[in-house]
């Protein structure tokens, strides 16, 4: 299997795109071709879909690593698929640190590790990234994380800036993610012994391809699946599953009052504002980076919607007063974009986050507050331990060393 930059013809194998992440043109690695699943598909479990995928895409040996990464999750089916009223939702958020970004770091932190053990892991984080990637890198890689500074959730926020540890570096930024994003894209090009483990490196697309696929399997029909999207990570791994042969009809993008994406593909028009801070905070993003990995004539394969702040909130009570089940506003984003959702066959929301990660907002929706998993209850007491710069590349490169 060989990969490509979306900006030349230069092309790698999986082991080139997994290490350098970023293409040194600054173009994003895409498969030649998308392989195929095999017959045998359906009858995968979640570490032989996620195991699968990545051999399809010519990871050596990954058996072992996703096992290993699958022992992390503190339930029994890794991602379970929950019934709640007319639709199903794909629960991604029973990882280490609660978030769907467990499943794809608790695998390429290792596939990293494996292939080398002295170069430092950089990331930009919009809330859940940061700290799935410390968890994932500690005693493995060192790593720095930059997040935009009062712009992520408060316990987002303390996942990351209490980890006591010499090899993680946390960074709040005066900026939005988008600059956090440009400062790394920048730093790679100028740095390319830098590690990269945001979904701008395949790897985690061909990991969240693979929970999918699993879904898929489980579901046994065609499917629509509607996906809370920010950097548009996550859904494009929706579509590559599909386009490996997975039966999902249809994936809908669902976005906050951030909504570029929506505009894109309800009304094929690029509209980029200023990011306007929301309840759900992964979402705040106007210049989503895998969106360069789609050919242009696969956007009619999208549909798209946004909710509102008010929208969040008001889904997040009807949810939880007529079913008894507590969302996080990136899921009551998707929820609510699902309910505009017409066709006849059915419909899976993904649910990226577990409610406690915003409890704030979900107990001022819902009028009661989400069962705190001792996990996050313990960060309370932590000294948080960070410190705050300006989105400056120099200084960035010369912190790193």
């Amino acid at each position: 299997m060989r990969f490509r930059s979306t900006r030349s013809s230069a092309e790698v194998d999986f082991a080139g795109a997994l290490v350098d992440g970023l293409a040194p043109d600054g173009g994003l690695y895409t498969p030649v071709e998308t392989p195929r699943l095999p017959d045998c598909w359906e009858s995968w479990g979640y570490i032989e879909a996620v195991t699968g995928v990545l051999r399809a895409f010519g990871c050596e040996d990954p058996d072992a690593i996703v096992a290993e990464a699958a022992a992390a999750f503190s339930h029994p089916e890794i991602a379970p698929i929950v019934a709640v009223d007319d639709r199903m939702v794909l629960e991604l958020f029973w990882g280490p640190t609660l978030s769907f970004k467990d499943h794809a770091l608790q695998v390429v932190a290792r596939l990293l590790a494996r292939e080398v053990s002295d170069r430092t892991v950089l990331v930009a984080t919009s809330g859940d990234t940061g700290s799935a990637a410390i968890e994932a890198c500690r005693g493995r890689l060192p790593i720095v994380v930059l997040y935009p500074e009062g712009r992520v959730a408060e316990m987002q926020r303390r996942q990351m800036t209490t980890v006591d540890d010499p090899m993680v570096t946390v960074l709040g930024v005066n900026g939005t993610f988008d600059d956090c994003q440009a400062m790394v894209k920048e730093a790679f090009r100028r740095r390319p012994d830098l590690l990269a483990v945001n979904s701008i490196n395949f790897a985690r697309v061909a990991v969240q391809t693979g929970y999918y696929i699993h879904a898929a399997a489980r579901i046994g029909r065609p499917f629509q699946v509607v996906v809370p999207t920010g950097n548009f990570g996550n859904a494009y791994s929706a579509w590559t599953a599909a386009r490996m042969g997975a039966p999902i009809e249809r994936v809908v993008v669902a976005t906050n009052a951030n909504h570029y994406l929506a505009d894109l593909f309800t009304e094929g028009v690029e509209r980029r504002t200023g990011v306007i801070p929301t309840v759900a905070p992964a979402m705040d993003i106007q210049v989503p980076s895998n969106l360069e990995r789609l050919p242009l004539g696969a956007r009619s394969d999208f549909a798209a919607g946004w909710a509102s702040d008010a929208d969040i909130e008001r889904t997040i009570a009807e949810v939880w007063e007529r079913h008894g089940y507590m969302l996080d506003p990136h899921t009551a984003a998707a929820w609510k974009v699902a309910s505009g959702v017409g066709g006849d066959v059915p419909r899976l929301v993904v649910g990226t986050a577990h409610p406690a990660k915003f409890a704030d907002v979900v107990t001022r929706a819902a009028g009661v507050p989400p069962e705190m998993p001792e996990v996050l209850a313990r960060l309370a007491d932590l000294p948080e331990q960070h410190r705050v710069v300006e989105p400056d590349v120099d200084a960035l490169l010369d912190l790193i060393g």
